[in-house]
């Protein structure tokens, strides 16, 4: 009795380290299968948009916020809201205005929102909640694809300086055009091919550079159409733009 007394003491301790350390390589193996297995990028997502949240705080708080077209962006857009329909009349302090008619009627609400532009932080919240909305979107793709290691989300947002500092810091029309055409590609996943293609085309309106995307659009219209089926869709591209 008192050997198996003795042994039982002894082997409680034993027994509870044993668990302890399951417990503990349990976790870490989860812990792995969270930085490595597409099935948890949904999770990974949600706190990387919960981290990316506070991040865009500090960013607006701590960091000077740089002048370099929002100012022109706005003289532009307020040409146009003092009744300046001529596009060779609208400037800002870059020069004449180079962006299509989307830019300008997107970021004629922002000129209002703003107070006319005067208030550049409201500017800054507003296009930070553009980035968080970016960032799901993008989150949106790859859950979708379900292909990419979630580890690889951190260095996509939360790594990188320049990401930040073109929405936060700049507020260049970039994240606009690219908002937009990534939840165009989201829409094209889903099979929703001609709200898809307006979409894209409304991108295509606020920075030409989307047209870069075009070529791989027409395949996949071309693939899932044929010749003659992607000629509406491609009508639905031209008309948002008459």
């Amino acid at each position: 009795v008192a050997g198996g007394q003795r042994f039982r003491a002894t082997g409680s301790p034993r027994l509870a380290a044993g668990r302890g350390a399951a417990a503990l390589r349990r976790a870490w193996r989860e812990r792995r299968a969270a930085l490595l297995e597409p099935s948890y990028t949904p999770l990974v997502a949600a706190c990387l948009c919960l981290a990316e949240g506070g991040v865009n705080l500090w960013v607006i708080r701590r960091v000077p916020y740089t002048e370099i077209d929002w100012k022109a962006y706005m003289e532009e857009v307020e040409g146009f809201a003092n009744g300046t329909l001529d596009y060779t009349q609208l400037k800002g302090d870059t020069g004449p205005l180079v962006y299509p008619a989307g830019f300008v009627y997107i970021f004629l609400g922002l000129y209002y929102a703003t107070g006319r532009g005067t208030d550049v932080r409201l500017a800054q919240y507003l296009f930070a909640g553009l980035y968080l909305l970016n960032l799901l979107l993008v989150f949106r793709i790859y859950c979708q694809t379900n292909k990419v290691p979630p580890y690889v989300f951190f260095f996509m947002c939360c790594a990188s300086y320049r990401i930040h500092s073109i929405f936060v810091l700049r507020l260049f029309n970039d994240p606009v055009a690219m908002a937009i055409l990534f939840l165009a590609i989201n829409l094209f996943l889903e099979e929703r091919w001609s709200w898809g293609c307006l979409l894209f085309s409304l991108a295509v309106s606020v920075k030409m550079n989307i047209l870069l995307f075009a070529p791989g659009l027409l395949f996949l219209l071309l693939q899932r159409f044929g010749l003659l089926g992607c000629i509406p869709k491609l009508c639905i591209c031209a008309l948002l733009q008459v």
